[in-house]
């Protein structure tokens, strides 16, 4: 399809595909894995039909490798890693320091949930997807999507309260 190109939509998404896969894997060591996931988008061209956005549609084709990867190798022990954005800190060091520790601790709780729910945090809470993406991405509905995003969002406010970190209402 001549209306489609992979090297425009390699310079619109490059750096959300490498956010997601960042935050999706824990590793910052994603270049492969966005590689693969625009050649294997260049393969299948000629089956996008516009129906989602180009967007959702590599994120999509990323996250379904990933999860090829760990099947294969077995290991699914961990979605996500880092938390802590590449953006200086604002304010003095100790701000950053705490902002950075609460950072830490954020990752923990969203590592302790479920892989649907790390998923719908990673892709909602931190990519800031819509929830119609989201759920094109999760292939569910976007009521599903909401609500996922709800218990999850509550239940790291749990582990958070039960840690200590932040207190009840």
């Amino acid at each position: 399809m001549d209306e489609y190109s992979i090297e425009e939509w390699f310079q619109q998404y490059e750096r959300d595909i490498t956010s997601f896969l960042v935050y999706y894997t824990g590793s910052q060591e994603v270049e492969d894995l966005v590689q693969d996931t625009f050649l294997i988008a260049l393969q299948k061209l000629s089956k996008f039909n516009g129906a989602s956005h180009p967007k959702t549609w590599l994120i999509s084709i990323a996250r379904n490798r990933v999860i090829d990867l760990y099947r294969r190798k077995k290991v699914w022990e961990r979605i996500i890693n880092v938390l802590v954005t590449d953006q200086p800190f604002s304010g003095d060091i100790e701000q950053g320091m705490v902002k950075n520790f609460d950072h830490i601790h954020l990752n923990k709780a969203i590592h302790q949930l479920a892989p649907k729910y790390k998923e719908v945090i990673i892709l909602r809470g931190i990519l800031e997807l819509s929830s119609e993406e989201t759920s094109t991405i999760l292939h569910c509905s976007k009521n599903k999507v909401n609500v996922m995003y709800h218990r999850s969002l509550k239940k790291v406010r749990e582990i958070l309260e039960e840690e200590g970190f932040i207190y009840g209402r």
